[in-house]
């Protein structure tokens, strides 16, 4: 990997970690498209699970209080339910449908969210919540990014953002391990090979990024926010996109 490319990667988990605090679910949105164009699809994927599973860990302490436990539960276990499966099939796949995969995912639930925000109807409960949940498992294991069933859910259900972002930081490390772990148990997983400083740039990146997240939270409207993890989300769907077309074509 070029210098460039890994300054871009150590930039793109800075911004996505900082949109992370901020919104609830910036390394489940915005950073897999990116990653998966930039170091590939599998090791993309991989480094979006593991740093799904970390960031949160670093926000926990100061959004303990605002988390809703029983969503995490009717999110977290479907999620759980449907990853085995979908870990063998990641692992398996060659990396063009992987990519497509990403961009599907992105574009159509960002289309959803935008076009039923716009719709009064509420739509709760815990058969949303489980179907939510098999969505993100699903999403977070084959391509990174269980954020878009999130986010059609936090649309349907009206889910309110302070709660919303503090549920959303356990559920994302619960998935994002099991995730994690299960294509690691299949294949001894494909983490991309950096030297030791880019990982140690990574998680200082992380670290930084909360307090950096919670400066910008206080300075940018909530739908301002909104507005860019759709617009970044759709920027990086159709480079996973057209990428994977490339690579199916070829």
């Amino acid at each position: 990997m070029t210098l460039t490319l890994t300054l871009a990667l150590i930039a793109l988990v800075l911004v996505c970690a900082v949109i992370q605090r901020v919104a609830g679910m910036g390394l489940g949105i915005v950073f897999a498209p990116y990653a998966v164009v930039l170091i590939g699809a599998h090791e993309g994927i991989m480094l979006a699970n593991f740093l799904g599973g970390l960031m949160p860990i670093v926000m926990l302490p100061r959004i303990w209080s605002q988390i809703e436990w029983r969503k995490v539960l009717w999110l977290g276990l479907p999620a759980i339910a449907v990853m085995p499966g979908a870990a063998w099939l990641s692992t398996i796949s060659p990396p063009a449908p992987l990519y497509l995969v990403v961009a599907t995912l992105v574009l159509l639930s960002l289309v959803i969210s935008v076009a039923l925000a716009r719709v009064d109807t509420t739509v709760d409960g815990r058969s949303a919540q489980v179907a939510t949940g098999v969505g993100i498992g699903l999403g977070t294991v084959l391509g990174g990014v269980g954020g878009p069933a999130a986010t059609v859910y936090a649309v349907l259900s009206r889910w309110p953002a302070l709660p919303m972002v503090a549920t959303l930081q356990p559920l994302w490390i619960l998935v994002s391990w099991v995730s994690f772990g299960t294509k690691w148990a299949w294949d001894d997983g494909q983490l991309p090979e950096l030297p030791w400083w880019v990982w140690g740039a990574m998680l200082a990146a992380v670290v930084v990024a909360v307090g950096l997240g919670e400066l910008v939270q206080k300075r940018l409207r909530e739908s301002g926010i909104h507005r860019l993890v759709i617009v970044l989300g759709f920027v990086g769907a159709l480079l996973s996109l057209w990428t994977g077309l490339r690579l199916l074509l070829s």
